[in-house]
């Protein structure tokens, strides 16, 4: 939840864990966080380091003695920008407000504080802080010199591609890019990690969004990589050797990565946003770059891309028209879900296997409606939604905004990782009403989809789901475990469907349900491989 609150507000929320075992609960959230760059502070305690009563706060109890880690920090530190120990009430305020710089400051992500309960027990004379003091680090610019190179270079080159992942969490960003594509006609842009709607997919310069596969780079001779982990995979599709290669991220060198080999002619260590308003300045107001910009071939350029665009959106909505009595795919769900929730859906989004597909129906052009996990440690989203659904109420609120509907769209195995009990429960008890999307398609896709990669022609390729271990059949009534977790805090408007035109009917019924106050789990039955 603090996870996702963070990614709509911008601002770190605090979450509580009980000494070494809570911090181990943390697992995939922390890591979600970390590699996601959300601000998420995290605050443990540690086991009394007195046993007879020397201190106030000293050992009461049997666990106390079995939950004394030796070092309690080090099971998150990989993951974390900044982790400490708090020793002494007397800094306590210093200590919080340190480890707050670091979880705002780029690139942003979790931090650790963890105390003792004599440190929290003691008694201090009360103090202040004067906050102003402690602000994150500012965004960096380019310098000026990068600014005019990358500005002529982009201009020069025959097929540029932009290439990006998190620049959209600044919800200006897009436009930047949207300004930079229109400046160059011709300019291609690349989502290669969904974490955010970074570009307008229904702009003619989108390419979509992949997780670095596809034929994008194979033809260019010009790539700006911005705020982008993995652009493309080595072995399968890396630009051509020739390729100008330019980075701009507040972490050029994915320093928490051991192993990321990326090359680039020029890294910038700067603010995305800051980047882009730099360049696209430089291009409207250098005379030589604009003279240059009108040669004919930018025009044709554009024409070509919408050609190209319209053919590629036409594709894409022939595969989501499916009979109404089919079983459901990821194309059909999607296309569905766009045409029968409100235009204002903010779209929270785990579903791992699917993802490419209903992505390519929602055609997403508003900043802050696609909000992807961006990381890999499934089980996200139960949480995130609700997260997501409370931070958008207090900007609602300060911006008198109409209410958005949040839908949750999430897989079989992630929502099983999720703690969906507890997530239901939650959601009921505490009045977080949103839309909940299970694509049920009987087991996990992913780990057999890894293992094609590998081995394409090796002895699991003809095997079953059970024989690998990836099947969830007969599959649990996710909409009936949800329903039965929140039964005591409201009734949960929950269904199964098993065809498209049941997901089409039921739809309506479902948001009228969240719009009267209550939660809605939608189960889809989806095509499934024995």
């Amino acid at each position: 939840m603090a996870d996702g609150f963070a990614r709509v507000t911008g601002r770190p929320q605090a979450v509580i864990v009980h000494v070494d075992v809570g911090t181990q609960a943390l697992a995939h959230g922390v890591h979600n966080a970390s590699i996601g760059r959300s601000p998420v502070f995290v605050f443990a305690g540690l086991c009394p380091f007195t046993e007879s009563g020397e201190l106030e706060g000293s050992r009461t109890e049997y666990m106390h003695w079995l939950q004394d880690a030796p070092d309690q920090k080090d099971v998150v530190r990989q993951y974390c920008r900044y982790t400490s120990e708090v020793r002494t009430g007397l800094n306590m305020k210093q200590m919080v407000n340190r480890a707050l710089q670091f979880a705002e400051s780029d690139p942003k992500g979790p931090v650790y504080l963890a105390a003792a309960r004599e440190v929290l027990a003691q008694e201090i004379e009360p103090y202040s802080l004067p906050q102003g003091q402690w602000s994150p680090v500012s965004p960096s610019a380019l310098p000026q010199q990068a600014v005019k190179y990358l500005a002529e270079t982009l201009v020069d080159a025959e097929r540029p591609l932009v290439i990006t992942a998190y620049s959209g969490r600044n919800r200006k960003c897009p436009k930047a890019l949207e300004t930079l594509a229109d400046l160059i006609p011709g300019l291609r842009v690349f989502d290669t990690g969904g974490s955010d709607m970074c570009f307008p997919m229904t702009h003619r310069a989108s390419q979509g969004f992949r997780l670095a596969t596809g034929d994008y780079t194979k033809d260019t001779d010009m790539v700006l990589m911005l705020d982008c982990d993995v652009p493309w995979l080595p072995y399968r599709n890396p630009p051509p050797a020739t390729a100008k290669l330019f980075s701009i991220d507040v972490d050029p060198l994915n320093q928490m990565m051991p192993v990321s080999f990326f090359p680039a002619h020029q890294r910038w260590k700067a603010d995305c946003l800051t980047a882009l308003e730099q360049t696209n300045a430089y291009l409207e107001n250098d005379h030589g770059l604009q003279q240059k910009l009108k040669h004919r071939k930018f025009p044709e350029r554009r024409h070509i891309l919408e050609r190209e665009h319209r053919g590629r959106v036409g594709m894409i909505r022939k595969l989501g028209q499916t009979e109404g009595s089919s079983t459901p795919n990821a194309h059909s769900i999607g296309q569905t879900l766009k045409s029968s929730l409100p235009l204002n859906t903010v779209w929270v989004v785990e579903a791992v296997t699917c993802a490419q597909s209903i992505s390519d129906q929602f055609m997403v052009d508003t900043p802050g409606s696609w909000l992807n996990f961006g990381a890999t440690g499934i089980g996200w989203s139960n949480g995130a939604a609700l997260g997501v659904r409370l931070g958008l109420d207090e900007q609602q609120e300060q911006e008198r905004d109409d209410k958005k509907l949040v839908c949750q769209i999430v897989g079989d195995g992630s929502y099983m990782c999720g703690s969906p009990a507890s997530a239901a429960w939650v959601a009921a008890k505490y009045n977080i009403r949103i839309l909940t999307i299970v694509l049920n398609n009987g087991g996990w896709n992913a780990p057999r989809n890894s293992m094609e990669l590998v081995h394409p022609h090796g002895l699991a390729a003809n095997a079953k789901n059970d024989d690998i271990n990836i099947s969830f059949q007969p599959s649990p009534n996710y909409a009936a475990l949800a329903a039965a977790a929140a039964e005591g805090c409201g009734e949960t408007f929950a269904r199964r469907v098993k065809t498209v035109k049941e997901l089409q009917e039921i739809l309506q019924d479902a948001v009228s349900a969240v719009k009267q106050g209550r939660n809605a789990v939608v189960e889809v039955l989806m095509q499934t491989r024995a």
